[in-house]
C-alpha cells in the first residue's frame, strides 16, 4: 500500500554541455578523462541518445497495484523501451521482488550475505535497508561521481533540498545519491473528519481538545451512520510496533496537542536534541488515550491496528478520524465510497491542544541511490545520463518531449492540448511515473511553485501539466484529487505545527545495539497505560528505564553528530 505522497520527477529535453552533455547536431568526441588513476573515455551522444547503447543494471520493487498494458511489466513497459530508443541507455533488471510481503528486502539480504554480484545502481526508500548496503563496503562514495558528470539542474535541484545529503555521510564521504522528497505541506497528514456524519449529527468540526471529545462522543453513541446499530467508532490511528510515522494513521498529532511528539529527535529548551518518547506531554497523551479507549472511542484492539488494518477500517464505513496525507480521499477512500456512495471525508486543520499547542511529525520520505563501487564506467556515466535527462524538465520549455511515453498512458493530445481525462485515453490512463526508475526524483522547489499554482485554482501552462504529469503531481478534475489539494492547503497553515526528524545521520553504536530493546521497551509500556493494565505514572519509570538501558548514550552520540552539522 506504500503509495508515494508525492511521486516524482521526471523528464526531459536534451542534454547540455558537460562530460555528458551532447550536442544538438553533432556527434562528442571521444576524449579521455581522469577517474581515479585510469583513463576513461566519454561515451558518445548524439542528440541526447547515447551511441551505441550503454547499459547500467539494477533491481525493482514489484508493485501489485501497478496497471500494465497487454504484454508489458515493470522490467519491460513503454518507459524503458523509451529510454533505450531515445536516450541510448538500457535498464537491465535482474530481479524484481514484493514491498509489502518484504520478498524484495529478503532477496536483498540474501544477495549480500551469499557474496553475489551487486547491480550497478540501486533505488531503495527503506533507511535500513540503505544503512545495510553502505556498511556492506560494496558501494562506492558517489561525491567525485555527482560533482564530475551530474548537470548543473540536477545539481541545483540537490541544493533545493536542505540537508539532503546529510543521511548518507560517512566520514565526509558522501555514500548515496538523495532522491529527496518534497517535504513541504502536501507531504504532511492532516486530520480527517467524516464530513457527512458532522451534518447528520449537526456538528461541526472541533477546534480544541473539548469540542474535538463531543465529536468523538457523537460519532460513537449518536449512531451516526444511521444503522441503528453502535457499532462505529470515531478515531483510529496505528500503534502496532511504532507510535510516529504510519503512512495512514499517524498517531503523533494525538501527543502534540500535549506538547510532544514521540519518536522523533528534536531540540529541547536548551538547544540540544532531546527524544520525545521521554517528554512529559507523552504522559499526557497516554492518559488522555486511555480516556478514550475506556469511553469506547478507539477500537478495543487498537494496539494491533496499522496502515492495512487502518486501511479496512475506513473502506468499512466504521471510522469517523483519521490522520493522513493528501492521499487520503483517493486511496483508501475510493474503498469507501465502492461501500457508500455517500460517505465523505474532509480535512480539517488540527484541533487546538492545551495552552493553544499542536504539534505532529514532520513527514520526511527518505530515499537514495546506491552506486556498485566496481561499476564499469560506460554504465556509471550511462546512468548520470539517464539521470540528467530526467532532471532537464525543470529547464524545457517543450512540453510533449516525453510523448514518447506518456502519450496514450498518461494523456492525449487533442487540438495541441494536453487530455487527462481517463474515459479520453484508449485502455484508460495509466500513469508512468510508477515505471520510471529513481521515481522520487524532484526539484522540491520547483515542484511547490506547482502545487502552490493547482491547489490556488490559477490554470496552468501546458508546460506545467506536461511537469505535473512528469513529477506525478495530480490535476484537480476530480473531487478526490481536489481534497488532497485542499489538504495541502490546510497543512501550509498549521505549517508551524511541523516537528522536522532532527537526527538524519547513521545508525550509532548504541543505537544498532539498543534500539530494537528500547522499542519494544516503549510499546510495551504505551500499551499498558492506554489499555488500563499500569497506572499513567508507570510512564516515569519507563523513562529511567530507558535512559539508563541505553538512552542516556544515544542521547550523547546523537548530539555530538548535531553539534558537528548544526
Amino acid at each position: 500500500m506504500k503509495k508515494r505522497v508525492l511521486a516524482t520527477a521526471l523528464a526531459a529535453a536534451l542534454l547540455t554541455t558537460g562530460l555528458l552533455g551532447c550536442s544538438n547536431n553533432n556527434s562528442q568526441d571521444s576524449t579521455a578523462s581522469e577517474k581515479g588513476n585510469t583513463e576513461t573515455k566519454v561515451l558518445n551522444i548524439v542528440n541526447g541518445k547515447i551511441e551505441p547503447t550503454a547499459t547500467f543494471s539494477t533491481i525493482r520493487l514489484d508493485n501489485p497495484a501497478l496497471k500494465f498494458r497487454d504484454g508489458e511489466s515493470i522490467t519491460d513497459n513503454v518507459f524503458t523501451r523509451w529510454t533505450e530508443k531515445s536516450l541510448g541507455v538500457k535498464i537491465k533488471t535482474l530481479w524484481t521482488g514484493g514491498a509489502t510481503d518484504g520478498s524484495f528486502t529478503t532477496k536483498l539480504k540474501l544477495m549480500l550475505s551469499s557474496g553475489d554480484e551487486m547491480p550497478d545502481v540501486i533505488n531503495l526508500n527503506d533507511f535500513t535497508s540503505i544503512n545495510m548496503l553502505i556498511d556492506s563496503g560494496k558501494f562506492m562514495d558517489v561525491g567525485e561521481a555527482f560533482e564530475k558528470y551530474a548537470s548543473p539542474i540536477y545539481k541545483e535541484a540537490m541544493a533545493a533540498k536542505e540537508d539532503a545529503w546529510l543521511p548518507f555521510i560517512r566520514d565526509g564521504k558522501k555514500m548515496a545519491l538523495p532522491t529527496t522528497d518534497a517535504d513541504f505541506g502536501q507531504a504532511q497528514s492532516v486530520v480527517w473528519f467524516r464530513q457527512d456524519w458532522l451534518d447528520k449529527l449537526k456538528l461541526k468540526a472541533p477546534t480544541t481538545i473539548e469540542e474535538l471529545e463531543n465529536v468523538m462522543d457523537a460519532f460513537v453513541n449518536q449512531d451516526p451512520d444511521g444503522n441503528g446499530v453502535k457499532d462505529t467508532f470515531a478515531l483510529d490511528f496505528s500503534m502496532k510496533d511504532r507510535m510516529a510515522g504510519a503512512p495512514i494513521g499517524d498517531a503523533t498529532w494525538i501527543f502534540g496537542l500535549f506538547g510532544a511528539v514521540p519518536e522523533r529527535w528534536y531540540p529541547g529548551e536548551d538547544g540540544t536534541l532531546q527524544y520525545g518518547s521521554i517528554q512529559p506531554g507523552i504522559k499526557q497523551g497516554l492518559a488522555k488515550l486511555n480516556e478514550w479507549k475506556t469511553k469506547g472511542y478507539v477500537a478495543s484492539d487498537i494496539a494491533l491496528h496499522d496502515t492495512n488494518s487502518i486501511v479496512q477500517t475506513v473502506a468499512s464505513d466504521k471510522v469517523g478520524i483519521v490522520c493522513a496525507p493528501s492521499f487520503f480521499w483517493g486511496y483508501p477512500g475510493a474503498l469507501l465510497l465502492a461501500n457508500n456512495p455517500k460517505a465523505l471525508y474532509v480535512p480539517y486543520p488540527m484541533p487546538e491542544g492545551v495552552n493553544g499547542q499542536n504539534m505532529r511529525t514532520n513527514m520526511n520520505l527518505m530515499s537514495a541511490i546506491l552506486i556498485n563501487k566496481d561499476i564499469s564506467d560506460e554504465s556509471l556515466q550511462a546512468f548520470f545520463h539517464y539521470m540528467n535527462s530526467m532532471y532537464s524538465v525543470f529547464e524545457s520549455d517543450d512540453p510533449f518531449y516525453f510523448k514518447g511515453y506518456q502519450e496514450g498512458y498518461d494523456y492525449v493530445i487533442k487540438d495541441g492540448k494536453i487530455i487527462t481525462d481517463d474515459k479520453e485515453i484508449p485502455g484508460g490512463k495509466i500513469n508512468t511515473i510508477e515505471y520510471v526508475f529513481g521515481s522520487a526524483l524532484m526539484h522540491s522547489t520547483k515542484i511547490k511553485e506547482l502545487f502552490d499554482k493547482i491547489s490556488s485554482r490559477i490554470e496552468l501552462t501546458e508546460q506545467e501539466k506536461a511537469l505535473a504529469i512528469i513529477t506525478g503531481t495530480q490535476d484537480d478534475s476530480t473531487p478526490s484529487a481536489r481534497s488532497g489539494f485542499d489538504a495541502y492547503l490546510v497543512s501550509n497553515k498549521q505549517a508551524s505545527a511541523n516537528v522536522r526528524q532532527y537526527y538524519v545521520g547513521p545508525m550509532t553504536s548504541t543505537m544498532s545495539a539498543r534500539n530494537e530493546l528500547l522499542q519494544k521497551m516503549q510499546m510495551e509500556a504505551f500499551t499498558k497505560i492506554i489499555y488500563g493494565q499500569a497506572p499513567v505514572d508507570s510512564f516515569d519509570q519507563f523513562v529511567e528505564k530507558w535512559k539508563s538501558s541505553g538512552g542516556d548514550t544515544i542521547t550523547k552520540e546523537v548530539n555530538e553528530w548535531y553539534e558537528s552539522v548544526k
